[in-house]
């Protein structure tokens, strides 16, 4: 007796539940490892913290009358600058002020708001336009304009700043100068075109120690996040700010409850457990059907002399040799095509796997089929004596 001529003749003969056997291994094998994908998706998400939170504050320690705080520009960017790329993906942007004194107004608010990929800044303000990307990180000291400053209206101009509604600082007509003076150092002026204010740079254009505008509630700068802050993120966020700006700055702490690892892969495997028991009961079923059908080659193998035990162990390699190499391969695509896609949708569902996993989860399947087959194929065969199969009744 040859398995691969039985498992040739079974789907010659019984195409149909052939089909639905191969549908119900290659739909197992699936099921089960979107299972253990989406699980370990959601367990990242606790165990790193889901905090509910997406704009987190950056706090200084102390302040001064004039609202300068103990926090600087320079402190700002070199703590984004230490930030791993998982906390910088997530962050959309960053805003912050400071009011300094210039040569073109008596103070000056610059507003920044921007974001920072790990390679370079983005300007993502309304003034975006007034420079260049290579501008914008070319660190250089360099300012925007508003054009009426070049004219004698720039004299009728002044502003007033949310917090001092008893001062007003004046413009000056500043002419054909190439330059403004801000906070003390000379700015090249490389654009005429704003229209937002008097004057406008960006964020790299003060990576120095120019401080951060104080708010009444104490914080100085704000960061935006795309999805809700990870416990991973927090924590580096909380390493940069206390390596780059120490006891001038501080984060607010954030309510974040982990899981525990042993809770997870226990629950993990009683869920690949069950969904392998009921995909192997599905396989014994269908495959139950087919034995039925095959009662006459059943009588013939009997009468030649076949013993039970090679019978049963004829079925069962038959299974074996159907089932688990189609869930190997739906694994093995599973991998590569669908689990990209996935990510898309499910951020931490592709950290999960490893060769490891998928063998586990392939090993908790062969198990379960092996005996779930095993205790089926026997108890048909079991019932059926050599009397009763060459007297027909066998059922």
């Amino acid at each position: 007796m040859n398995v691969f001529k039985i498992i040739f003749h079974d789907f010659k003969s019984y195409k149909f539940y052939s089909l639905l056997i191969l549908v119900n291994v290659i739909v197992s094998a699936f099921v089960i490892s979107f299972s253990y994908g989406i699980y370990q998706n959601y367990n990242i998400i606790l165990d790193e913290g889901e905090s509910a939170q997406r704009e987190i504050y950056i706090y200084s320690t102390s302040s001064n009358d004039e609202g300068e705080s103990s926090v600087t520009t320079k402190m700002l960017l070199d703590t984004l600058m230490d930030l791993s790329e998982d906390t910088l993906d997530n962050i959309q942007n960053i805003s912050c002020q400071a009011l300094v004194p210039t040569s073109a107004i008596g103070k000056n608010l610059f507003e920044f708001d921007f974001t920072y990929d790990g390679k370079k800044f983005y300007d993502i303000s309304t003034s975006s336009s007034c420079f260049t990307e290579e501008e914008y990180n070319s660190f250089e000291k360099i300012v925007a304009i508003n054009p009426v400053i070049r004219t004698e209206k720039a004299n009728n101009l002044g502003i007033a700043i949310a917090g001092y509604e008893d001062e007003c600082w004046d413009a000056v007509n500043i002419g054909d100068s190439e330059t403004i003076d801000v906070n003390g150092e000379s700015y090249k002026i490389v654009n005429e075109s704003y229209v937002g204010g008097i004057l406008y740079s960006p964020i790299t254009a003060f990576y120095n120690d120019t401080p951060i505008r104080y708010r009444k509630n104490g914080w100085v700068v704000s960061l935006y996040f795309t999805i809700d802050i990870s416990r991973t993120q927090y924590d580096d966020l909380c390493a940069s700010v206390e390596a780059n700006i120490g006891e001038n700055g501080y984060l607010p702490e954030l309510d974040i409850t982990p899981t525990t690892e042993l809770f997870y892969y226990r629950t993990i495997m009683i869920v690949s457990v069950f969904i392998s028991i009921l995909a192997a009961l599905n396989f014994a079923i269908l495959y139950r059907y087919i034995l039925q059908k095959r009662i006459r080659a059943l009588t013939i193998f009997r009468i030649s002399g076949c013993s039970k035990g090679r019978i049963i162990r004829l079925y069962l390699s038959e299974c074996l040799i159907i089932g688990l190499p189609f869930f190997a391969l739906t694994e093995l695509v599973f991998s590569k095509l669908a689990l990209p896609a996935l990510s898309n949708v499910f951020e931490y569902i592709e950290s999960g796997y490893s060769m490891i996993i998928y063998l586990a989860i392939f090993g908790i399947y062969a198990v379960s089929s092996f005996v779930i087959l095993l205790i089926m194929i026997s108890a048909y065969i079991g019932r059926h004596s050599i009397k009763d199969l060459m007297s027909g009744g066998a059922k």
